[in-house]
């Protein structure tokens, strides 16, 4: 899934998963480097009163189990670093996913299927995510085998299961006032930022569905960088939705390229 941009301050050597976060700082390293809430209807607060009012575990809980019966989702979210537009639109599904990830003009793909991995990266995309130039194989699709040892940075966060894991509000949990979102009634779930979000420290909201089938709507995470207050908002939509993601027709193994296996 997305992977936010933090301020290196934030890095955690114990995360390494951050595929997105490998990207965004390396490439900065090479270039110098909200919510409007409705009010309720009184019909909306009579059908939720019983799933807002239990507690921020239990929300989350229900949400999670919701989310991997519905069997896929897309998970996105767009922002600005350094005057460089970011965004990260993943597609995921119990067997199979696919991120593409822009910062700016590099873009990198990631697609899952039977346990494969396969990537397609312009030349700054592989120049950021293997720290060598293979203008050879830009804008190729790379096949990766589970034995390789670059398949586990790459397939977190693409299939569902994985996707979600990293969605969950850690530590103490508070449930907010019901409020819509995205034209969605929802409870809030907050807590401490999910290891995964790259955020040393912080908040996180994960917005569920409080009338319908009690997915998760859209997260926020916030935090303090360099004295001002930082933002981002990943939004969750496509519940259930078949996304027909196959191999690629072609694709080059890695073992047969120069990129570091």
């Amino acid at each position: 899934m997305f992977r936010p941009p933090p301020h290196p301050a934030h890095y955690s050597p114990r995360l390494r998963r951050a595929r997105a976060v490998r990207l965004v700082v390396a490439l900065l390293a090479t270039s110098s480097f909200w919510f409007e809430f409705g009010s309720l209807t009184s019909a909306g607060a009579a059908s939720q009163s019983s799933f807002a009012t239990q507690s921020g575990h239990q929300i989350i809980s229900a949400a999670m189990t919701a989310a991997l019966s519905e069997g896929s989702a897309t998970s996105s979210s767009a922002t600005t670093i350094a005057g460089q537009e970011y965004t990260s639109v993943t597609n995921s599904s119990t067997a199979s996913g696919e991120q593409t990830l822009r910062l700016g003009q590099a873009q990198s793909v990631v697609r899952v299927v039977a346990n494969v991995v396969y990537i397609k990266d312009d030349a700054a995309a592989i120049q950021a995510q293997f720290g060598v130039s293979a203008p050879s194989v830009a804008n190729k699709w790379i096949k990766i085998p589970a034995a390789n040892s670059n398949f586990a940075r790459f397939n977190s966060g693409i299939l569902l299961s994985s996707m979600l894991s990293e969605v969950s509000p850690t530590g103490t949990l508070k449930t907010t006032k019901t409020a819509m979102v995205n034209d969605t009634l929802v409870v809030g779930v907050t807590g401490k930022p999910n290891n995964h979000l790259g955020l040393a420290s912080g908040t996180e909201t994960v917005y569920v569905d409080a009338t319908g089938t009690h997915v998760p709507v859209e997260l926020v995470a916030s935090d303090v960088v360099q004295g001002q207050r930082q933002s981002f908002v990943i939004t969750f939509t496509n519940w259930g939705l078949n996304f027909h993601l196959i191999k690629p027709a072609t694709s080059i193994a890695i073992s047969t390229t120069k990129l570091p296996s």
